[in-house]
C-alpha cells in the first residue's frame, strides 16, 4: 500500500467515533471572588483541570490535536463576577448530575461553583445567548433621583450614538436598540443589554453613560443571560425541556 494510502486510512479510521453515545451537558456555574480576575482563557485552563481531577469521561475532538470538548456562553469581562454563567461539555458516558456537580466542586478554586447540570440537545449556549442582565451597585455619593433622571432620558431617546470599536477602527455607532431595560433600584441599578456573537453592547459604556464616569468591573455583576427564545433564561431551557 502507497504510503499516501495508508497515512489516508489512517486518519479515516482515527476520525470515526464508532457506535459511542456522547452525552451534551449544560452547565450553570458562577464566577466569584477572586478568580473574577482571571481572564476567559485562564477560565478554560482553570475549567480543564478541574475536570481532570473531577475523573469525568470527558469526550475529545477528533485530529491530531485533540481537546476537550468544552465551550462557554458568553466570556466574563475580566473583575467582573458572574452569578448565572454557562458552559456546554460533552461526556462519553452518562453520569448522574448530581455526582458530576459534587465532583466538580469538591476539585474546583475558590470562586469556581457549579451549580446545576443538565443533558440538551441543539445548538450550544454561545449560539442561544442574546441578552444579559447586569447589576451595577449605586456609588454611595450618588443621588437616586439624579440617576433616575438620567436613566429615564436614556431611554426616552430614540438614538444614542457614540464611538465604538469596531473590526474596522473605531466608528459611531447608535447603541439605543441594544438597550433593552434599565431599572434603579435602591442601592443598584439592573442594566438588561444585548449580549452574544450577534450583538453586544459593554455594559461599561452604559454605566459611564449613567453614572457621567469610568466604573470598574468589579463593582458590576453579571446576573444572567438570556436566550434568543422570548427572552428566557438560559437555565430555565433545561426545566421545559425536562416537561
Amino acid at each position: 500500500m502507497p504510503q499516501w494510502a495508508f497515512l489516508k486510512l489512517a486518519i479515516n479510521n482515527f476520525m470515526q467515533t464508532g457506535d459511542a453515545i456522547l452525552i451534551k451537558l449544560r452547565l450553570r456555574f458562577s464566577k466569584t471572588g477572586p478568580l473574577r480576575f482571571i481572564g476567559h482563557l485562564d477560565l478554560l485552563k482553570v475549567f480543564q483541570q478541574t475536570i481532570r481531577r473531577a475523573g469525568l469521561p470527558m469526550a475529545y475532538s477528533q485530529g491530531f490535536n485533540p481537546h476537550m470538548l468544552l465551550s462557554f456562553a458568553l466570556p466574563l469581562p475580566l473583575g467582573m463576577t458572574g452569578c448565572n454563567d454557562y458552559a456546554d461539555i460533552t461526556l462519553e458516558n452518562r453520569m448522574p448530575p448530581a455526582d458530576i456537580v459534587s465532583r466538580f466542586n469538591a476539585n474546583a478554586p475558590t470562586g469556581l461553583h457549579l451549580k446545576d447540570v443538565w443533558e440538551f440537545e441543539g445548538p450550544g449556549a454561545a449560539a442561544l445567548v442574546s441578552a444579559a442582565d447586569y447589576l451595577l451597585k449605586l456609588p454611595t455619593d450618588a443621588k437616586r433621583d439624579d440617576i433616575i433622571v438620567t436613566v429615564q432620558a436614556l431611554l426616552n431617546r430614540e438614538t444614542i450614538v457614540i464611538p465604538k470599536k469596531t473590526k474596522s477602527g473605531i466608528k459611531d455607532t447608535d447603541i439605543r436598540s441594544d438597550i433593552f431595560d434599565i431599572t434603579v433600584g435602591d442601592t443598584d441599578i439592573l442594566l438588561r443589554l444585548a449580549a452574544g456573537s450577534g450583538r453586544f453592547l459593554n455594559p461599561l459604556i452604559v454605566a459611564k453613560l449613567i453614572l457621567g464616569h469610568d466604573v470598574p468591573p468589579s463593582l458590576m455583576i453579571r446576573q444572567e443571560l438570556y436566550s434568543d427564545l422570548q427572552k428566557k433564561p438560559i437555565g430555565a431551557l433545561a426545566y421545559e425541556s425536562e416537561g
